[in-house]
């Protein structure tokens, strides 16, 4: 059997696994821009290649153009970059009335005008993904007006933006502090980008997509996801030093050893950029989990004594949202098995980082925005599959023990989907009673 697993670059289709409901979410939450943030390898691009796939296959009100801005570092090397994007794709707008004409390589703000317009005299919206938005700091430095033009066409109601980042891009709200309006990510609304739910981890080490699956045993495979919690890139990061081809070209995984959790250089490079992008009191909580193995929040707010109570919860919950931290039981613990090795080993030395690019003020604001917005679209979530699942039963009762197999599973999932959305409702409204004043005092 051929390695299956694909570890260092993006994918999609059938190599995807997981993330519909947040594909939903992003398609349909009101803001018309979204800044999805996420921690490096966390499958950012391959979400944004996903979604511009099922957009183009769709077919419908949402025409894709994936951006990368990766090395563009001035207007006019990202009006370029979105030149080259729109000619590699134009048989998609073609049909729109979109010509080469349309295209100015000078200024990108010009370029998505244009198509915006045209596509919406056909009664289309442009759908615009963005992948390594961090570019956009450095252009602010260069040229802050430009960036407000940009803005400007990415708050148009005639498209949606997606702009994926890590946590690195709330920079941009300290260097567009000064603007008349607003920061620039006061504009988006935030959706965090974490672990694969349950089901499809599992779907993702036994590569049930792939004509050939890999043979996992149920226990191995709740080691596998307890070592990484769900992280799409190091499940597939420990599954390719597990794999081994047996006789007959099945595949199989091998049991854990002690060794497999060591990252190597490569995988320790990410952890580094990870660890650079908390903001200093976010990195004393981590570094104090670490140092601890587990930590409940009376223990915390018991060694971080300048910081009021509510702030350290919200600090906490975006921590993890973007899995720095876990939750066992009433205690926090390090996200996964490869940082808490990598921090524990490096205790002495992380603590002497006093630096951050990241300044946590701008990000706690950005992330109790995202959650009233993550809220709200729940509970019109759990409204749709509480109906669906009514209609399900109803349908499995009027048949009268003679329902097919395929209606039960139907049930079964939508019981699991309705359970896990009110699950993080349930997350939601005790972060919020954690952070309002009244929690604090």
């Amino acid at each position: 059997m051929k390695f299956p697993y694909v570890v260092g670059r993006w994918v999609r289709g059938p190599q995807h696994y997981g993330r519909q409901r947040l594909i939903n979410y992003l398609l349909n939450v009101p803001n018309t821009a979204v800044w999805l943030v996420g921690t490096r390898r966390m499958g950012k691009t391959s979400l944004l290649r996903q979604i511009e796939m099922e957009a183009e296959l769709d077919q419908g009100e949402l025409v894709p153009l994936f951006w990368d801005l990766q090395g563009c570092d001035t207007p006019e090397a990202l009006s370029d970059e979105l030149s080259f994007a729109i000619e590699d794709v134009m048989h998609r707008f073609e049909p729109y009335g979109v010509t080469a004409e349309d295209i100015d390589p000078r200024d990108a703000v010009i370029t998505l005008r244009r198509i915006t317009r045209r596509l919406a005299q056909h009664e289309r919206r442009l759908l615009l993904l963005i992948d390594e938005g961090e570019a956009l700091i450095r252009t602010a430095e260069i040229n802050s007006t430009w960036l407000a033009r940009l803005r400007k066409v990415f708050q148009d109601e005639r498209q949606r933006t997606i702009l994926a980042s890590t946590k690195l891009l709330t920079r941009l709200n300290e260097l567009t502090a000064d603007w008349i309006t607003s920061p620039f990510l006061f504009g988006f609304n935030m959706a965090n980008l974490w672990s694969l739910d349950e089901e499809a981890a599992y779907d993702l080490i036994r590569q049930s997509q792939e004509e050939t699956q890999v043979d996992v045993p149920q226990p191995l495979c709740e080691q596998i996801l307890h070592a990484s919690n769900r992280h799409p890139y190091l499940i597939q990061y420990l599954c390719q030093r597990l794999f081994t081809s047996e006789e007959g070209g099945v595949g199989a995984l091998r049991p854990i050893e002690a060794s497999d959790l060591i990252p190597d250089h490569l995988l320790v490079g990410f952890l580094q950029i990870d660890f650079q992008h908390l903001s200093l009191p976010e990195r004393r909580i981590l570094l104090a989990v670490a140092q601890a193995s587990v930590l409940s929040d009376d223990e915390l707010y018991g060694l971080l004594p300048d910081i009021e109570p509510a702030r350290v919860n919200t600090l906490l919950y975006g921590m993890h949202k973007l899995g720095y931290l876990r939750a066992i039981d009433n205690y926090w613990a390090v996200g996964n098995e490869f940082l808490r090795y990598w921090l524990q080993q490096n205790l002495d030395e992380l603590r002497t980082w006093r630096t951050s690019e990241v300044a946590s003020a701008k990000m706690e604001e950005v992330l109790t925005r995202g959650a009233t917005m993550e809220r709200a679209s729940l509970l019109q979530e759990i409204g749709q599959l509480q109906s669906n699942l009514i209609e399900l039963e109803r349908r499995q009762h009027l048949l009268n023990g003679f329902a097919p197999p395929e209606l039960s599973q139907k049930i079964d999932f939508a019981r699991r989907a309705l359970s896990t959305a009110q699950q993080e409702v349930a997350a939601l409204d005790d972060f919020h009673n954690k952070t309002t004043p009244s929690s604090s005092s």
